[in-house]
């Protein structure tokens, strides 16, 4: 089987993680399979062997129809078995030009709430999802597919959840070195941040969290387009020494930070499911996260009442504040919620998440040994 994954662009977003991912574990087993990026971003994943690159710019009608054109091509000339697409507009292209080549499998993967999006993509996503365009439609959360629960049975029908994966965490090097190569104090707690500096992440209330705060440094891994926002911010609210910006890492470099850090925040306004958050806690790092239905769906615990990860009820840097408090100064909490993070990721591997997808093309177990 020859599958064609295709994805709107490659840069560091975690939805461009998860498709890598995929598309590299599903290579093992089917060689002949490709990935397609609409537009190239330099980044982590801008030079992958093999991988086509259709465009370096698309922000106008003309850049969207050659990209349309270049895509089709690509699909005559590679003559795939399948298509897997992530993101709403290689959802739209991918599935439309699949269609009309008679290619029978165009699994389509929600990554957020349709609601982030704007009215054209989400009026041609609705449309082509009720109409059988998608064979298949996969969020990566409970939370994710109930966005999706005001639309028309015709789209529901085809609507699946698949987790994302989380690859094998790096223990060879022990925390205290982690902390010592990136040049981190080991007299204070490390918190730690990863995502782009975007205002769905909200950065803006831990950084004020840590004006309240004084035996912890956070540390923000990450780049984008709030970056100059949130510097300014750190020296309006006099934390120049409490927060540090490391600005865009690459794939060690976050293992590297994770390992070193102590605790990890994510007080994100909207998600799917965050792979930063899925890699923390693979980490045994406890996680300390904001109040949305992503988060708490996925958190909950399937033996007890409660959460995987301590939830802030409110929007307040006061109340992050305590929370992390709460959490920093005592050890039997920092254990039990260590405990919790393995726990709750011990069964989401690329193998099995790759396996999932895989199903939906009518592959059989006897045909892909993970």
């Amino acid at each position: 089987m020859k599958i064609l994954f295709v994805i709107n662009s490659s840069n560091n977003g975690g939805a461009i993680k998860m498709i890598v991912a995929l598309y590299k574990e599903v290579k093992r087993h089917f060689p002949q399979s490709k990935i397609v990026f609409l537009k190239k971003i330099e980044s982590q994943y801008s030079n992958i062997e093999g991988a086509y690159y259709l465009s370096d710019r698309l922000s106008s009608l003309p850049d969207y129809y050659k990209v349309y054109q270049r895509l089709k091509a690509v699909m005559i000339d590679e003559k795939p078995d399948a298509l897997i697409s992530f993101l709403p507009l290689a959802n739209i292209f991918t599935s439309v030009i699949g269609r009309s080549l008679g290619i029978p499998y165009r699994v389509a993967s929600q990554r957020n709430p349709p609601q982030i999006y704007g009215f054209v993509v989400r009026t041609l996503d609705r449309y082509l999802g009720a109409r059988d365009y998608y064979t298949a439609n996969v969020c990566n959360s409970k939370a994710g597919m109930d966005a999706f629960s005001e639309y028309p049975e015709a789209y529901k029908k085809h609507l699946s959840v698949i987790n994302n994966c989380v690859e094998e965490p790096d223990f060879s090097i022990s925390k205290i070195d982690a902390k010592s190569r990136i040049g981190m104090p080991l007299d204070k707690t490390i918190l730690t941040c990863v995502g782009r500096l975007h205002d769905q992440k909200n950065h803006e209330v831990i950084v004020k969290a840590m004006k309240h705060l004084n035996d912890a440094v956070l540390y923000l891994g990450g780049d984008g387009p709030l970056r100059d926002e949130i510097t300014k911010l750190i020296e309006s609210e006099g934390v120049e020494r409490k927060v540090v910006m490391l600005g865009d890492l690459d794939r060690d470099q976050v293992r590297l930070l994770l390992r070193a850090s102590d605790v990890f925040l994510i007080p994100s306004k909207y998600e799917g499911l965050s792979n930063s958050l899925l890699e923390a806690m693979s980490y045994g790092l406890p996680v300390i996260c904001s109040n949305i239905p992503s988060f708490t769906d996925f958190l909950k615990l399937d033996d007890r009442q409660g959460h995987a990860g301590m939830v802030i009820e409110n929007n307040d840097d006061r109340e992050w504040a305590k929370g992390i408090q709460r959490m920093t100064h005592s050890d039997e909490l920092l254990e039990d919620y260590s405990r919790r993070s393995l726990d709750k990721v011990a069964d989401l591997s690329p193998q099995k998440m790759a396996f999932r997808f895989l199903k939906l093309l009518g592959v059989q177990e006897k045909e892909y040994v993970g």
